[in-house]
């Protein structure tokens, strides 16, 4: 039963990829017409479409990594995580504060080294940072936090959003806290590629109550400074999106439309 839906995942990211591949085409072909207009109604449109279509592409990539059969190697480089999380904070600030939710990185200047695949060490904090965006709505606060000790790095995701829990939980339970943060988006499939992604680095994710029970916590705990031996590849050990910006495909989801407009994704 697992390996027909794994094909059926397959089957439909395979033709999901395809008409999306069209879509973009066409839109970018007529992207150029539509602009010649003076009713500058027309940018909010493509807008519009623009962030329909990456949405688009995140669904497919989702259903692509989740859908099972043969994994190939995967690609073993030494990755500096505190530039890669402060390269992405960069890149994730501005556009959280059209979300209308301050940002904020605490990563500090140690060099922390680990081997991995830094493709989908983005992928899989993009994915949690799309759920704390989320969860701190307009007027909120989220942020990254990196800090190592002992062979290990622990890179905190957190929201100060309300951080409920599931009606009738006896306890916050990660299980509660997981199954809420599976109702904010979509299929849900973005935590089981996160999880996933930090186990094929040796690592694992957990989810706390964040201070005074406010907001939620994704903790991530990687091994680093040492071989990951456990490591093997997910479905693409490539750059999946073609070109298109990994961190609008995987907050699509999350931001206003505004950001989409044609200057800004081209």
């Amino acid at each position: 039963m697992k390996e027909d839906a794994n094909r059926f995942n397959g089957l439909l990211a395979e033709q999901l990829r395809e008409q999306v591949g069209n879509l973009m085409a066409a839109a970018q072909l007529l992207t150029p017409a539509i602009r010649e207009q003076e009713d500058r109604k027309y940018d909010q449109y493509l807008a519009i479409l623009n962030q329909s279509m990456y949405r688009l592409l995140r669904l497919t990539e989702h259903l692509e990594f989740t859908g099972g059969g043969e994994r190939p190697a995967a690609r073993r480089e030494t990755v500096e995580l505190s530039a890669l999380c402060g390269e992405l904070c960069r890149e994730v600030a501005p556009l959280a504060r059209q979300a209308g939710v301050t940002f904020r990185a605490e990563i500090g200047e140690r060099e922390v080294l680990m081997e991995g695949d830094g493709v989908l060490l983005r992928r899989m904090l993009l994915n949690l940072i799309a759920n704390a965006l989320r969860a701190a709505g307009a007027g909120g606060s989220a942020g990254l936090r990196l800090s190592a000790e002992n062979g290990r790095a622990r890179i905190t995701i957190w929201d100060d959003g309300q951080g409920e829990i599931l009606p009738g939980a006896q306890d916050p339970a990660e299980l509660a806290l997981e199954e809420r943060l599976k109702e904010r988006s979509g299929l849900g499939l973005g935590l089981e590629i996160a999880r996933e992604i930090a186990a094929l680095h040796g690592g694992t994710l957990v989810y706390e109550r964040g201070e005074d029970s406010q907001g939620i916590r994704a903790v991530v705990s990687l091994p680093v400074g040492e071989m990951c031996q456990t490591l093997k590849s997910p479905r693409m050990g490539y750059d999946p999106t073609g070109g298109f910006s990994q961190v609008l495909v995987e907050l699509s989801e999350v931001l206003p439309y505004e950001v989409f407009l044609p200057d800004d994704v081209e």
